[in-house]
């Protein structure tokens, strides 16, 4: 048996299925030097690669393979008497049909080719009440054939240096992120009964890894089939179900209609339980994605949006969509008054996503305006002149990075006169910086670090549970409109657990890297104001607009090791006393 391994950074993404040539080039270096800080989490790599296939192991349990007789090679990490997490990290189909790392197995053993670069995460937790100092670990692979006693076959050593600095809570972080909840593509998933029990044991797993990354608002759908499926129904090749279906139940009998918000009350409950509470953003009562073509068109004439809502009509036990106006109004109203019962309604924002049309949202606004004068708007903008447009009509902006680039000295004006705030997002464009799995890792991490550079309040993505029909075996869809990646930041796990993803943990060290930088900047602007060449080769925002024609190494930094450099500076300036 020839082993090779080695030691990297958290930024390495490992490609498989290509004839990589030179990547043997990865052993000869080592990473075993960590900086973090109270309350922190470190990481390492450990790459592997056996001349013959093996079963990699990462917990204690035997295992004897239905394959034949194949070694185990079992990895153990011990630092103090601080916990480990060790995952092995799964590979998935790229566009290109390469094979890329990006899921955090949850299995404790996996079998592996022979010839491949096999990563295994392997993760510290840092303590916030740990004293400063420096803490040393060590990395030990053992070898096992059938019944014979395991070997020690190598071993590393590594350091982490705690530094006197702690992160908040996730639940305090500054930094507004807002990933969109998709409950249905959940319950399909993990083929759970919409709103039954079981769903909702299962989201519980899901809002969990959301608020560990710091989430702060609440999605709620309160009409059917808001975007249409994303049009889902247009795809041929890889049929996917995409469409999300209404929280409220509606039943209707001689008196007229009743609504059920216990499933909506329920869903805000779990995810304020977790420490996400500060915003209830609904979705379903303006902008209705039509696509009339195929039958997704507007189901009442006499209201300015495509509005569709269902309901139980108890007189002859059918469901059936409300097809006129005052009813439509009468739900909004009544939806209204339950968020100003609950005492919720200033947390409400009503959201558009990317409305296209100037005039149908202006009505769509005011009518909605006119039912149920409590509501404020907020807007995922792909069309910048919007912005100006509605700057006196709705509270939150959310334009997309090429419309920050465009109107940037419009929103610096505009986020001094607005009560809401102003996010800026990224979806299948532009293709950089993003999150995707054929983006570089750090682009991910990028985007807490250029939101503070931007000066923006946070940062929101449609996609973290938007699965294709089998994520797991194949997330390419939609390709060249969308590339692999752009749908989800974690996939289904078999036990009802999400599956955690390299880009997660990029997106969680990036919301951090900002936590640190709003600490610093409060401390000593001047220093931070000096760290930013660290990672930003252009101070000019417009030039991130894709019509630049500049690079992405010609705007931000594609090497791990300056992010890494650059959280030491910011942990280095604020432990100065």
């Amino acid at each position: 048996m020839k082993l090779k391994a080695t030691l990297v950074d958290e930024g390495y993404k490992a490609i498989y299925g290509v004839d990589n040539y030179g990547e043997d080039l990865i052993f000869e270096k080592i990473f075993n030097r960590i900086v973090v800080c109270k309350g922190d989490w470190a990481v390492l790599q450990l790459l592997l690669k056996l001349d013959e296939d093996f079963y990699l192991n990462v917990g204690k349990r035997p295992n004897f393979s239905p394959k034949g007789s194949i070694k185990n090679i079992r990895v153990e990490c011990n630092i103090a008497n601080l916990y480990t997490k060790t995952y092995p990290i799964g590979f998935i189909e790229d566009d290109d049909r390469v094979y890329k790392a990006d899921l955090l197995l949850n299995d404790e053993v996996i079998f592996v080719e022979k010839d491949k670069i096999q990563p295994v995460w392997i993760e510290v937790v840092i303590p916030r009440d740990i004293s400063p100092g420096n803490y040393k670990g060590k990395v030990k692979i053992y070898k096992q054939y059938m019944f014979e006693d395991e070997e020690l076959v190598k071993e590393f050593n590594f350091d982490i240096t705690v530094k006197d600095v702690e992160l908040p809570e996730p639940r305090n972080f500054r930094f507004y992120l807002d990933l969109w909840q998709h409950p249905s593509n959940i319950a399909r998933k993990h083929e759970a009964h919409l709103w039954s029990e079981e769903h909702f044991r299962v989201l519980e797993n899901y809002i969990k890894s959301l608020s560990e990354l710091g989430q702060k608002a609440i999605t709620i759908i309160a009409s059917e089939i808001p975007w249409s499926g994303q049009r889902c129904y247009r795809v041929k090749n890889y049929p996917s179900d995409l469409f999300e279906y209404s929280m409220i139940r509606i039943e209707k009998d001689e008196s007229g209609y009743s609504y059920d918000f216990s499933a909506v009350e329920r869903y805000i409950n779990l995810c304020m339980k977790y420490g996400i509470d500060e915003e209830l953003e609904v979705f379903g009562l303006t902008n209705i994605w039509l696509d009339p073509e195929y039958g997704y068109g507007t189901l009442a004439d006499d209201y300015p949006d495509g509005v569709r809502i269902r309901y139980y009509d108890r007189t002859d036990g059918t469901f059936k969509y409300i097809r006129n106006g005052k009813d439509i109004k009468s739900y909004i109203k009544a939806l209204e008054q339950f968020f100003i019962e609950k005492k919720l309604i200033d947390k409400v924002r009503i959201v558009a996503d990317e409305p296209g049309d100037i005039e149908r949202y202006k009505r769509s606004l005011e009518t909605i305006k006119e039912i149920a004068p409590n509501f404020k708007f907020k807007s995922a903008i792909n069309h910048p002149e919007f912005i100006e447009e509605f700057k006196d009509r709705i509270s939150d902006f959310v334009p997309v990075l090429p419309g920050v680039c465009e109107k940037w000295e419009v929103l610096k004006e505009l986020k001094n006169k607005i009560d809401g705030r102003i996010l800026w997002y990224v979806c299948c464009w532009p293709p950089y910086p993003n999150t995707f799995i054929s983006s570089p890792l750090v682009e991910s991490r990028l985007i807490g670090i250029l939101t503070a550079f931007l000066e923006l309040d946070g940062f929101l993505r449609w996609n973290y549970t938007v699965w294709p029909e089998k994520p797991r075996e194949r997330i390419s869809y939609r390709f060249p409109y969308w590339r692999a990646g752009d749908t989800n930041f974690v996939y289904p796990g078999n036990d009802g657990r999400p599956i955690l993803t390299l880009r997660y943990k990029s997106l969680k060290r990036g919301i951090e890297d900002y936590e640190l930088i709003m600490m610093l900047k409060e401390k000593n602007n001047a220093l931070l104001e000096s760290l930013w060449d660290k990672i930003f080769k252009t101070k000019d925002i417009k030039a991130f607009h894709p019509n630049s024609s500049k690079n992405p190494s010609e705007l931000y930094s594609l090497d791990s090791k300056d992010y890494y450099d650059f959280r030491i500076a910011l942990l280095d300036a604020l432990e100065t006393k």
